[in-house]
């Protein structure tokens, strides 16, 4: 985790912490998970919306796997 102030609070869980890219580091810690959701257009999501902490950015990703392992689908690839 970068060293930096936090700059989000995650809308799941309400834990503080740092976006690489709003925090101005060359990438985010975030770009180590598999892509699992799609990124939304520009202004699709409201304003308040936000990136998820690492915690459960990876309890979703394993909620999905799980998923889509149970309707018989494919998890999506890793970066």
């Amino acid at each position: 985790m970068p060293m930096s102030e936090p700059t989000n609070t995650c809308p799941r869980c309400g834990a503080a912490f740092t976006c690489g890219m709003q925090a101005g580091e060359p990438a985010c810690w975030c770009a180590a998970y598999p892509a699992a959701f799609a990124v939304p257009e520009a202004g699709a999501l409201p304003a308040d919306a936000g990136c998820y902490c690492p915690r459960c950015l990876s309890a979703l990703i394993e909620e999905r796997r799980a998923r889509l392992a149970q309707e018989g689908g494919q998890p999506p690839a890793l970066r």
